[in-house]
């Protein structure tokens, strides 16, 4: 029998079986990627979501956190896993909408090798200080960095992330040298600012409030037109002195770019359940985030919106990372 004969005769045979594991996927667990360690906003939100998507779909979703490189060693690992739905990757604003910018030679292209699944939340950062500085409100913080460039160390989650690109921001619009330390996740940098090995971090703040509540931390204004619920009487940064500095970050849930339309559906259905859940808006409110459910042909839309934007405050600033 001619080759390409028995190889139409196999696909015609395989076809049907494959169709039928699509439609019962998932039937094994699945591994969802985090790009960074354990404690930080997106491990935290993550691990919310995902016993949903367990729920809903019938089998784990295991968080599996691979930390570095703003994310980037664990989505090439899923850029180049197999497209089956077997293993996705759970990101922010900094892994889907700033890492092409900032890296050289990446073997992962965000907008080529991921298929979207959706959006599931947005947050605004708080400014955040040791308590050894000697600043009560944001309009102190400005003064006094002015008056001794150089001597405040602001800290990152990781060059290149949410609060990275928040730091850089507040440097250009406030006037202000300050010193960039990054970090491998929030956690760690949060652990610096409590103990004063740092003086300044934009983040979220359910991940300081521990710091703050134990008076190690003060936050002075929350980088948004808005204030927070979870902190009604801190002011905006624009109330605080600082006006129009607003900076936020976003998660969303991809996969491997070939995975089949048919996965992506049931992923897509889950995830936007999940994300309706009144306990879940709960649980994100507790940790000071919003859901913000976008489908995903809205999602592929905004990061491609987002590598736009933050591409172009990079090129701005001069960031690089190597």
């Amino acid at each position: 029998m001619p080759i390409h004969r028995r190889s139409l005769l196999a696909g015609a045979v395989l076809a049907p079986a494959l169709a039928r594991a699509q439609g019962a996927y998932p039937t094994r667990p699945v591994r969802v990627l985090i790009g960074f360690p354990p404690g930080g906003g997106v491990d935290v939100v993550g691990r919310i979501l995902m016993p949903k998507l367990a729920e809903r779909l019938g089998q784990p979703f295991t968080v599996e956190n691979r930390g570095g490189a703003n994310g980037n060693i664990a989505m090439e690992a899923a850029a180049r896993a197999t497209p089956d739905g077997y293993t996705l990757f759970y990101g922010n604003v900094g892994n889907l909408g700033v890492t092409n910018a900032l890296y050289r030679d990446l073997p992962f292209d965000t907008a080529r090798d991921f298929a979207p699944v959706g959006q599931s939340m947005e947050s605004s950062l708080v400014i955040g200080v040791a308590d050894s500085v000697p600043a009560r409100t944001l309009a102190e913080l400005i003064a006094y960095a002015r008056a001794n460039p150089g001597a405040l160390n602001g800290a990152s989650a990781g060059a290149g992330g949410p609060s990275h690109l928040a730091l850089e921001l507040f440097r250009r619009q406030a006037g202000v040298r300050i010193e960039h330390v990054p970090y491998r996740g929030t956690a760690p940098a949060v652990q610096d600012l409590a103990g004063g090995r740092v003086q300044l971090l934009i983040d979220g703040y359910a991940l300081m409030r521990p710091v703050v509540e134990a008076g190690k931390v003060r936050v002075l204004a929350v980088a948004a037109a808005e204030r927070l619920p979870l902190v009604p009487d801190l002011p905006t940064a624009t109330e605080a002195g600082l006006p129009g500095f607003e900076a936020g970050s976003w998660h969303a849930l991809v996969a491997p770019a070939a995975t089949p339309a048919p996965i992506l559906a049931r992923l897509e259905a889950a995830l936007a359940w999940a994300v309706a859940l009144p306990d879940v808006r709960e649980s994100f409110a507790q940790q000071g985030v919003a859901p913000r459910w976008r489908d995903a042909a809205a999602t592929r839309a905004f990061i491609a919106r987002e590598r736009e934007r933050w591409g172009e405050v990079v090129r701005e600033a001069g960031i690089k990372v190597d």
